[in-house]
């Protein structure tokens, strides 16, 4: 499965956003091959913001399927788990 993932601008971060991926990252294993917004063919998108306001999610299309962290407290298969479900419910 195919994930873009987006960062919030890292104005006002409340946690270590990159440490935090990685750990979704390792937890994905090879389930997940991560890609740009802007690459073609990804079917969800990992949002990770630095704090509660999640800034981006506003500037996203309507409808686009996206998962959005603002904390380092889910578990990371948590978040797999999450990314899994709203792909396929995606038809994107």
């Amino acid at each position: 499965m195919r994930v873009a993932l987006k960062y919030c601008g890292g104005c006002d971060p409340a946690y270590e956003r990159a440490e935090y991926f990685q750990r979704i990252r390792r937890a994905a294993g090879e389930g997940i091959t991560w890609c740009r917004p802007e690459d073609a063919g990804w079917r969800v998108m990992l949002l990770v913001c630095g704090c509660a306001k999640v800034c981006p999610r506003q500037e996203l299309p309507a409808g686009w399927p996206v998962v959005c962290v603002s904390d380092a407290e889910a578990p990371p298969e948590e978040v797999v788990r999450r990314l899994q479900e709203k792909a396929s419910q995606s038809c994107r």
